[in-house]
């Protein structure tokens, strides 16, 4: 029986696609003196900032993390937002007591600001960002974290997320992997092979009571 619903943030429930593009654009533009392929960018989802930066930039990576941050903040109310209906699926299983948490490769302060800016912070009992961890997805240690301060077990908890860093994390922690289909959806992620794919919130309902 499932009792522990874990979610990954970007591309899962929040919808920060066009602001992630944006962002990575400006850099690429004034660093590099062009733009690159959304494909390219979006091959990157899911990693942490600072690595993929290293990896493609020549510069100092912090004078380019912290321009890219810049951008991100400033544009960020303009073109963040939640998928249609997450707010009431995370309502919904919070107010029929299931335990409800976070694994995301943002920041705490960003993460935050998101969850706060359509009020559903305070349904989740765990929340676990970047900076509280050492190792990150694919690395099942955010998840573990979460899944502690949940105080539940693995089989009864599963992991909603959309990039192949989710899927192997909720593998190397045990954990039984959902995969949304209205995110960045690749084939290649169906070589990992998920235990779930869903194509709206709503299927959630559907695999929880079909797990005994």
């Amino acid at each position: 029986m499932i009792r522990n619903v874990i979610f990954d943030l970007d591309g899962t429930l929040a919808d920060s696609e066009d602001l992630i593009i944006k962002s990575f654009q400006h850099i690429y533009k004034k660093f590099k003196g062009h733009e690159v392929s959304e494909s390219h960018i979006k091959k990157t989802f899911g990693e942490i900032l600072e690595k993929v930066i290293r990896a493609e930039f020549d510069q100092d990576y912090k004078t380019v993390v912290n321009e890219y941050r810049e951008y991100h903040h400033e544009n960020f109310d303009t073109y963040m937002k939640l998928y249609d209906g997450a707010g009431e699926i995370i309502e919904e299983l919070y107010l029929n007591n299931y335990t409800l948490g976070i694994v995301t490769s943002r920041l705490d302060f960003t993460a935050m600001k998101i969850l706060e800016m359509y009020n559903i912070t305070k349904y989740f009992k765990s929340i676990i960002t970047a900076d509280k961890c050492i190792n990150h997805k694919p690395h099942p240690e955010p998840l573990l974290k979460c899944l502690e301060e949940l105080g539940g077990t693995k089989p009864e908890t599963i992991f909603i997320g959309d990039t192949v860093f989710d899927l192997e994390c909720a593998r190397n922690a045990g954990v039984k992997s959902v995969l949304v289909s209205w995110s960045n959806m690749d084939t290649n992620l169906l070589t990992v092979k998920p235990d779930y794919i869903i194509h709206q919130f709503e299927d959630i309902k559907k695999i929880i009571l079909s797990i005994k």
